[in-house]
């Protein structure tokens, strides 16, 4: 047991310091399971462990501070959904740790270096889960209410060949920036090949690393020829380069059965800003947009301002919850193709 944690004055404290001790001590093997393999004991000396090992631990230090905690099984996404009619121990291949801190439940996963009280990775929100108590097991809902962010960032200029060069960022929080993290430490080379062909684009000096706040970012530089058309005097450009929307994701023709699933509620902002060269002004400047559901869930954005040479396009798409029932599928296929329109604006620089 941490040294301070018997001079803290808050259950909450208390949980948060045991909770970080854990994670910062014991390594996961990447081995799921509701089952321990080599046992405690072994854990204790290794410091590795599997999920049950590893969150196991932590409830038994939780309840050594005096705290009402319990292991919660559940069923990752990748396993599928509990059936709630005949739960079986067998379906299920997860263990999380569950405190109840003034008669509100929270949730660990200390398997995971960059997860909080309440934030965990994707694959463990997965609607419902079984809290296994001394005296008995519960259904519990599972509702990710923390939001986890994307942020994609380009500052570019327009050379005297007509070609497009700066450089860019891909900044994730929360619950995302632990998907990708994920990701990057399966395959780091993969991870920074997928830039190239998402974007058809010649990126380099690609640098991916957690930020102090938890905050994973990816910056690199890039350049292109084949942003600009020429027709005649004009250059033609889309402002928001490379990071245009170029379809509707939501174009499901029949009718949708099944809940849509974002893992969190999220705000995605893209922000580029294009440097005009000398002697060049913008003939037309394209039509802003903002477009919001009744009840607020959904918002989009479409923004454009001149600061001198200086052109900044913003867009913000803004869902507040992590998961909604089918009945909106139309909705997000209404702004989604409102966005690929407003993102597919060209202008045209035309020289003085």
């Amino acid at each position: 047991m941490p040294a301070a944690v018997s001079g803290m004055k808050t259950d909450l404290e208390k949980a948060n310091a045991i909770f970080s001790y854990v994670q910062k001590t014991f390594t996961w093997n990447k081995d799921k399971g509701v089952y321990t393999e080599d046992g405690i004991k072994k854990l204790v000396e290794t410091k590795i462990g599997n999920a049950a090992e590893i969150n196991l631990f932590l409830v038994m230090m939780l309840r050594e501070a005096g705290l009402k905690a319990d292991p919660l099984v559940i069923s990752t996404v990748e396993n599928g959904i509990i059936n709630l009619v005949s739960p079986n121990i067998s379906n299920m291949n997860f263990v999380l740790a569950a405190v109840n801190l003034d008669n509100q439940l929270h949730i660990y996963d200390a398997t995971s270096k960059q997860s909080s009280l309440d934030e965990i990775p994707l694959k463990n929100w997965n609607q419902f889960g079984i809290l296994v108590t001394k005296e008995k097991t519960l259904q519990i809902q599972m509702s990710n209410l923390k939001s986890s962010n994307t942020f994609l960032t380009a500052n570019a200029k327009i050379n005297d060949d007509g070609s497009i060069s700066g450089t860019y960022s891909d900044r994730d929080t929360g619950a995302y920036a632990m998907y990708v993290k994920d990701s990057y430490d399966d395959n780091a080379e993969k991870y920074k090949k997928q830039y190239k062909e998402n974007f058809s684009m010649d990126f380099t000096d690609i640098n991916s690393k957690v930020l102090e706040n938890g905050d994973f970012e990816s910056s690199m530089k890039f350049s292109s020829s084949n942003l600009i058309d020429r027709v005649g005097k004009k250059m033609i450009i889309n402002p928001m380069l490379f990071l245009s929307k170029s379809s509707n994701e939501f174009d499901q023709a029949e009718v949708r059965k099944y809940p849509i699933d974002f893992g969190s509620p999220t705000t995605k902002v893209k922000k580029v800003t294009l440097e005009i060269p000398e002697g060049y002004v913008i003939e037309e400047m394209p039509k802003e947009k903002k477009i919001v559901t009744e009840d607020k869930e959904i918002s989009y954005t479409y923004s454009i301002e001149q600061k001198g040479n200086k052109l900044e396009v913003t867009t913000t798409t803004k869902i507040g919850s992590s998961d909604y029932p089918k009945e909106y599928y139309p909705a997000f296929k209404q702004i989604w193709g409102v966005a690929s329109k407003f993102e597919n604006q060209v202008i045209s620089l035309v020289k003085k």
